[in-house]
């Protein structure tokens, strides 16, 4: 019996996705719209949901405000997934799942072998493998009743996607996120070098290899996705298309107000490269989810278990990117 998301039929397995959605939100929030004060411990009373607890005499102290934020805006997509779930209910759902859950246990191995001293919390050391656990109990207990496995046979290796301007679209997706998740993961060093540091009491200095290589394990689930939806082919995966379309819609929003705000620091190459990519990343793979409208994306497509048209879509695609603009807006405006 559901306890509040009718289209969930476990209760434990609900009370768990709920559990992770919480937990997601407000760290998505957290870093998304107070990532500099979180990472200079909420100094001079700026308002941070959660802290680092660091102080102006840790290592830790206003370093790395930008990825946080960024890792921030990877979580949101996370959560929009997890909520997809809830929602819509979980049969076949295996291909949005077993990509977050990769990113969650490689994300927990980030955190404990690449963890520093630096003074800052060490909550997000244990918090992440918990909620690993907690996510992979909850799709253990929707295997029965809800059929999240439903589908897993019948995926077999290949190219499903037809059209070859969407297969140009989605390699040029997986490529560009797996040379990001290869390099943050395996090499964040390189990523650190090209960032020119900037005021501390900004959240601005130069990120630990920790927070650069949790944003390559929370990059590994888009790429999962993409690789999935590539091979498996469009027919009826909206849900796997979503999560991404909204996490990227809000990275290129975030880009945006960043640069009108500020502080920003002085970009190199590198980093100019590295900012492209989220909108570049966002304009292809809606052209590419436009594209397979054709070959059904959006079949079987519902809100809250209703049929949800084409349109309905597009009008709640624009309904959340001024939403979204408007919160960032508020959030910068008020300081």
């Amino acid at each position: 019996m559901s306890l509040i998301f009718s289209r969930i039929k476990s209760s434990p397995a609900e009370a768990l996705l709920i559990l992770t959605s919480l937990v997601t939100l407000v760290y998505s929030l957290n870093f998304m719209f107070a990532a500099s004060c979180y990472v200079t411990g909420g100094a001079d009373g700026c308002f941070t949901i959660l802290s680092n607890n660091t102080t102006s005499a840790d290592a830790a102290w206003g370093q790395g405000a930008p990825e946080f934020a960024f890792n921030g805006l990877l979580m949101f997509g996370v959560l929009m997934s997890t909520l997809l779930i809830l929602n819509e209910g979980a049969k076949g759902k295996w291909t949005v799942m077993l990509p977050v859950l990769v990113g969650f246990i490689v994300g927990s191995l980030v955190l404990w072998t690449m963890w520093e001293d630096n003074g800052s919390s060490e909550a997000p050391k244990f918090i992440t493998p918990v909620i690993t656990l907690v996510y992979g109990a909850a799709y253990y207990f929707l295997m029965s009743e809800d059929e999240v496995n439903d589908g897993m046979d019948e995926f077999k290796l290949g190219i499903g996607v037809k059209d070859p301007l969407a297969i140009a679209g989605l390699g040029f997706v997986i490529l560009t996120g797996l040379f990001y998740v290869v390099r943050q993961i395996l090499n964040p060093e390189t990523v650190i070098e090209a960032v020119n540091a900037g005021a501390l009491a900004d959240g601005l200095g130069a990120p630990s290899k920790v927070t650069v290589g949790f944003s390559g394990a929370l990059l590994l689930t888009y790429v999962l996705w993409a690789v999935i939806l590539l091979i498996k082919g469009a027919k009826g995966m909206w849900p796997v298309a979503h999560p991404p379309l909204f996490a990227f819609l809000a990275v290129t929003i975030a880009n945006y107000f960043a640069f009108v705000f500020g502080p920003v620091r002085a970009f190199t190459e590198s980093n100019q490269m590295d900012a492209m990519a989220g909108p570049m990343t966002m304009l292809v793979f809606l052209f590419v989810y436009f594209r397979l409208r054709n070959e059904g994306i959006e079949d079987g497509m519902t809100m809250g278990g209703e049929e949800m048209s084409a349109n309905a879509f597009d009008m709640m695609f624009t309904v959340t990117t001024i939403a979204i603009c408007a919160v960032f807006f508020a959030v910068n405006m008020l300081g």
